[in-house]
């Protein structure tokens, strides 16, 4: 996609997202957004990781550690390299337990997206690897799985980002969890099966 396309696809969406902030639908992004926040990931993240600890499910720690750390810091080198500004004119700081570092967060890719799609896609593999019942199995595969739609959707309808902030976001989050799920699963050493 060229500057001039994304460009065009930025303005079509916020024009589509204008005045979607307000209502239910406002409401709605409000939740998924705070689903997505670095206050609620880094918790949850830190619960999943003593379980894992106490399980001795080693594999799947240190696979969780390299995904979630490895992704921030991805992301973060991402948006030093690209330095795009944020929709509209006020500067953005890291903010994080409403602690406010001084550091400009840049617009690309969203570190909310990449974030929520790294932590729901390692959640999803987890319901994949312990979950026991089909069914089970389905509700909090479609749950996770609409939650990596409505973040992203979060961030554009709530005017924190651009469309192609989170579009980037969402395919840099696939592409390196599969990335290092390839390093920490190789099919023929475990003979995990990912079917229903």
């Amino acid at each position: 996609m060229s500057g001039v396309q994304g460009q065009l696809l930025d303005e079509q969406v916020a024009y589509w997202a204008a005045n979607k902030d307000s209502g239910v639908i406002g409401k709605l992004m409000e939740y998924a957004s705070f689903l997505g926040s670095s206050e609620l990931v880094l918790l949850v993240t830190v619960i999943i990781g003593i379980v894992l600890l106490v399980m001795l499910k080693w594999r799947q720690l240190f696979f969780f550690f390299v995904v979630s750390v490895g992704g921030v810091f991805l992301n973060l080198a991402l948006k030093l390299l690209i330095h795009r500004e944020r929709p509209g004119d006020e500067a953005k700081y890291i903010d994080v337990f409403n602690y406010q570092l001084e550091m400009q967060s840049y617009s690309f890719p969203s570190g909310h997206t990449m974030r929520a799609t790294i932590f729901f896609l390692f959640l999803i593999y987890l319901v994949y690897y312990f979950g026991k019942r089909t069914l089970t199995k389905w509700i909090l595969f479609v749950l996770f799985s609409l939650l990596t739609i409505a973040v992203p959707l979060s961030r554009v309808i709530l005017d924190a980002h651009f469309a192609t902030d989170v579009i980037g976001a969402v395919f840099i989050s696939f592409a390196w969890f599969f990335f290092c799920l390839y390093f920490f699963h190789k099919p023929k050493e475990t003979g995990i099966s990912f079917s229903f």
